[in-house]
């Protein structure tokens, strides 16, 4: 065992660096190293040690440099260990170590992105990626991608997210040649939270299900189980599924509770109180924002702390605190000028256009707002682009300057067209290919589970089955979610109509007696009733006025249409949902569409949804009529029981509605 003192509590001073043998200091350096992750208190004793050793020398060894600075880094003294490794690279150069030189430059620039120092960041980075492509192919390693993905990551914090997801695939690319699978499980963490970035969700949820089944399969680390599950959650934030979100979330904050990792915590929190907020809990909010500013704060986290400004300001408007809140939204924009953050600066700058517009101090809000728009534009940021223009619409609206107003107004009517029709294609295009990949995928994973009930135990293979298919039914969901808001999109509403649908269609069939596995079907089935609607033009769909006659016509083929778009389907879902897409327009007395269908002749499903259709449409605002009242729509659907509906599921809705017991 190697007499070197590993324990700073307990071992004795070290002999001076000057009467250790060349082998000694190897071991020496060779220990420090090993304890930069699990103690890296006396990983940086042991580097200074190491560093001694060329006291005497004319120049210092840059392996002494750069040990000392991974050491001070480790331990926190970010900008001291920068220090270091910039002298150390410099020292690289001029030996013509090329392969230390790069390695080092990888290390200052994740340390510089990591103290928000985006800009400088950058240099070091691209400068030991050009490094490295000028290697023969056989050498590019693990280095190569480790310094890809810390190239992504500046890269999407300055606001570039394709540029960082194309980064990162080639870094995935090269973990999967050299089969590091922990490389591989970061990759596509970091992989999915770009494409979540993106709107692209499902693709994002797939990159954190092969995460998971790697981590699981190969290394099983908590830490990864944490940020996998933390990304997911904000998969789900981003796809408006808070209680997804916020459950997932507490997951994560569960798996970190006994791991010293301080920008995990502040991370977990953050996101947990900017999703509590999201939901108006405030309270629980504002603990979980509070925690993640001290906690980046301790951590010198600048990235961090400048999020957690940014969601304590918004909060502190909801509660009134409009000092605060405009000091918060100053100071996250002066860290994100000082950072170089782009999205922080346009985050900061809508915030305080905002705020400056609802305080009516309108040539500050002007300001903000515009510079805000150019920012945007300027990074290519759809969302925040259209979000500019709205709020500078009220601005003008306010000061009575039509025509600015209208300009901007118009605006944001084609930037939301663009968007909503760009997700419609994508969605439309991908559709059946999604399930044909998943069904495809559930019958490989099928047979090859069979086949290993031939050589293990049975029990285990059809639990792994089971766990698979629930898998694969989520994926499912999620895919027809989207395609579900995909129409609501085309119609000018959001995904709430479809979910409004859904829920109320489930709880009919409950009330009807359907088990409680077939009404959740039929809830999720319904949400696609209206899917059609992807194939009628815009001129008809979004026609403010009456239709006419030959509009109606064109209209009312848009049951056709969504029954051509499910056909074909293998499983359960699919079917049904084809099922309610054909015949929620046809009414009881034979007098609907498309195929004027009468009484018991329509599937029990499609008779279900058209009176939970029915009664959302009255209750919602649209913009050809006002919203009913809750007694108004009730009303109309016992006139109608009988002609338009079938009595039975307007007893039942009664019930559901209004609690009154259904007849015998």
């Amino acid at each position: 065992m190697p007499d070197i003192p590993l324990n700073p509590l307990t071992s004795p001073e070290p002999p001076s660096a000057s009467g250790l043998d060349h082998a000694k200091l190897q071991e020496i350096y060779r220990i420090a190293s090993s304890l930069l992750e699990t103690n890296p208190v006396e990983a940086l004793r042991l580097a200074k040690i190491y560093e001694k050793n060329n006291s005497d020398t004319i120049q210092t060894s840059p392996d002494s440099l750069y040990l000392i600075g991974r050491a001070q880094i480790a331990n926190s003294n970010i900008s001291e260990g920068i220090r270091y490794l910039k002298t150390a690279a410099s020292l690289f150069k001029i030996q013509d170590n090329i392969e230390n030189f790069i390695e080092t430059n990888t290390l200052i620039g994740g340390a510089l992105s990591s103290e928000g120092n985006f800009e400088e960041a950058l240099l070091h980075l691209e400068l030991a990626v050009s490094n490295i492509d000028r290697q023969p192919a056989n050498g590019k390693s693990s280095l190569y991608a480790t310094a890809l993905n810390q190239l992504a990551e500046v890269q999407f914090r300055r606001g570039s997210p394709p540029n960082a997801l194309d980064t990162l695939k080639k870094s995935l690319n090269v973990y999967l040649s050299i089969n590091d699978k922990k490389g591989q499980i970061n990759c596509l963490i970091n992989i999915s939270a770009v494409q979540s970035s993106l709107s692209q969700h499902a693709e994002s949820i797939r990159s954190l299900l092969e995460a998971y089944q790697v981590n699981h399969t190969s290394i099983s680390d908590k830490r990864l189980d944490a940020a996998i599950l933390h990304n997911l959650a904000f998969v789900y934030f981003n796809d408006n599924n808070i209680d997804s979100a916020i459950k997932t979330m507490h997951r994560a904050y569960s798996s970190i509770l006994d791991i010293d990792d301080p920008h995990m915590k502040s991370m977990v929190n953050l996101n947990l109180g900017t999703f509590y907020l999201k939901v108006s809990e405030l309270e629980k909010s504002q603990i979980y924002l509070e925690t993640a500013l001290d906690l980046s704060r301790n951590n010198s986290d600048q990235f961090g702390e400048m999020n957690a400004l940014d969601s304590l300001g918004n909060l502190y408007e909801k509660t009134e605190q409009s000092l605060l809140a405009y000091i918060t939204y100053h100071d996250a924009l002066a860290i994100a000028l000082s950072i170089g953050s782009t999205q922080g600066e346009l985050d900061a700058r809508l915030n305080l256009g905002r705020f400056y517009l609802h305080a009516e101090s309108w040539d500050d809000a002007r300001t903000q707002l515009q510079l805000a728009l150019e920012l945007a534009e300027r990074t290519q940021s759809a969302k925040e682009t259209a979000a500019a223009h709205e709020t500078l619409c009220e601005l003008y609206k306010a000061r009575g300057d039509a025509g600015q107003a209208l300009h901007h107004s118009e605006e944001l009517r084609r930037i939301e067209r663009e968007l909503f029709n760009a997700e419609r294609d994508r969605q439309t295009r991908n559709l059946s290919i999604q399930f044909e990949v998943e069904r495809a995928q559930r019958e490989a994973d099928s047979y090859r589970l069979r086949t290993e009930l031939e050589q293990e135990a049975r029990q285990m293979a059809e639990r792994q089955v089971e766990e698979r298919t629930a898998e694969l039914a989520q994926a499912q969901y999620e895919v027809v979610t989207r395609l579900a808001m995909a129409a609501e999109y085309r119609d000018g509403t959001t995904g709430d109509h479809t979910r409004r649908v859904g829920v109320m269609s489930a709880s009919l069939a409950r009330a009807l007696g359907w088990s409680e596995a077939r009404a959740e079907l039929l809830g999720i089935a319904a949400r696609l009733h209206d899917v059609g609607k992807m194939g009628i033009p815009d001129s008809i769909l979004l026609k403010s006025g009456k239709l006419e006659s030959s509009e109606f016509t064109q209209m009312q083929t848009h049951t056709l249409i969504g029954a051509t778009i499910l056909s074909g389907g293998h499983s359960e879902l699919l079917q049904l949902a084809e099922e309610i897409a054909l015949t929620h327009h046809e009414r009881w007395d034979g007098t609907g569409y498309p195929r004027r269908l009468a009484g018991a002749q329509i599937p029990l499903s499609g008779r279900i949804v058209a009176v939970a259709d029915v009664y959302d449409a009255l209750t919602q605002i649209r913009p050809y009529k006002k919203a009913w009242t809750h007694e108004e729509a009730v009303q109309e659907l016992r006139a109608e029981a009988g002609r338009h509906f079938d009595p039975e599921v307007v007893e039942a809705a009664l019930h559901v509605l209004c609690g009154a017991a259904p007849q015998a």
